[in-house]
């Protein structure tokens, strides 16, 4: 048996931990990334943002290639209400620690699956709950001190050196990690994009 797509797959994202997480799964792709604005709108709630801000990738790439299946995605760290994006510099990235020290966070992550040809949309997201440890100084010290912090939202890596601050994740694992792969292999295979054979 074997895992073939109907039609070349296009992922809307410059994200390595996807496209890592797609090859894992066996799926061949191109990436085109999306370039549109991710600017907060006011009273947006987090699942929201995350689902609308899928979608104009997705669909920002599937007009461009309209026989194309296309996946948009976007990540968020939510804590307290407030979204943590990526920290720009080590002051920022040590606050972002010191707030997701001993207290849970919430992963969301918006998926697309578009086509336009068909006139195929589907969004899902996809939430995962996460408990840090208390980090100590000397930890919080060697952690921003390395290069892992500063291209991931939350400021953390859950597959890499920061996977020792987590004491428990409720939900995907992949979706902590950028994309939740159970569900978007699900939904692929669902609208035909994902065949077995």
């Amino acid at each position: 048996m074997s895992l073939s797509l109907s039609a070349p797959l296009i992922l809307a994202s410059i994200s390595p931990r996807r496209r890592e997480l797609l090859r894992s799964a066996g799926l061949t792709f191109k990436v085109r990334p999306a370039h549109v604005d991710e600017t907060y709108f006011e009273g947006e709630t987090p699942r929201a943002h995350v689902r609308r801000l899928a979608c104009d990738k997705a669909m920002a790439m599937a007009i461009r290639y309209p026989s194309a299946w296309v996946l948009g995605a976007d990540t968020i760290v939510v804590i307290d209400g407030l979204i943590l994006g990526k920290p720009k510099n080590k002051r920022q990235a040590r606050e972002m620690l010191g707030r997701l020290s001993n207290r849970r966070h919430i992963v969301f992550t918006g998926f697309t699956i578009a086509r336009a040809d068909t006139g195929i949309l589907k969004t899902r997201v996809v939430q995962s709950a996460v408990q840090f440890k208390n980090i100590s100084p000397e930890e919080m010290d060697w952690y921003v001190n390395c290069d892992e912090p500063y291209d991931k939202a939350g400021g953390y890596a859950v597959q890499g050196k920061g996977s020792c601050f987590i004491k428990t994740i409720r939900g995907s694992y992949t979706n902590v990690i950028g994309l939740p792969l159970c569900e978007v292999m699900e939904d692929m295979t669902k609208l035909g994009a994902v065949q077995f054979r």
